[in-house]
């Protein structure tokens, strides 16, 4: 774990649970997913190429409770996110309200760090996009990418 400085929370929730990220730079992500008193931490390079217009990556996460938790990186400046594109759009059943932070480099670049949640194992048919608030920013709620 890097300095309190470093870390961007995403979400906490109650009981300790939630999500934190640290960024060592624009290139790669680490993220602590707290669930049921345990940690599990993933640190990973950013992929280079990506399918959507300012998407970096799009991950599913930790599984705990039979609700994975995924994780997004998308260019900053559009937020906040929400499904549909606003944040008062209601999500398909059981989907977990989208929560967001900002990691902000010297170089001015920003991006933002999205989390959000589902029962594992169901899908229903018209799974919600996740957008930012402009709509310039899509993605499928459901499509976990990782890029080349």
């Amino acid at each position: 774990m890097p300095d309190d400085a470093a870390v961007i929370v995403i979400n906490r929730g109650p009981g300790g649970t939630g999500e934190l990220a640290w960024m060592p730079d624009d290139r790669s992500y680490c993220l602590a997913v707290v669930r049921e008193a345990r940690t599990d931490t993933s640190c990973k390079p950013l992929p280079s190429s990506w399918a959507r217009i300012g998407v970096r990556l799009v991950t599913a996460g930790r599984t705990v409770s039979a609700r994975t938790v995924f994780f997004a990186v998308v260019d900053g400046g559009h937020g906040p996110y929400g499904y549909q594109g606003t944040a008062a759009a209601a999500p398909a059943p059981g989907m977990g309200p989208v929560h967001e932070a900002t990691a902000a480099f010297a170089s001015g670049r920003t991006l933002s760090l999205l989390t959000y949640e589902r029962p594992v194992a169901i899908s229903t048919p018209g799974d919600q996009y996740i957008c930012s608030a402009d709509n310039a920013i899509c993605f499928p709620a459901l499509d976990a990418y990782a890029g080349h």
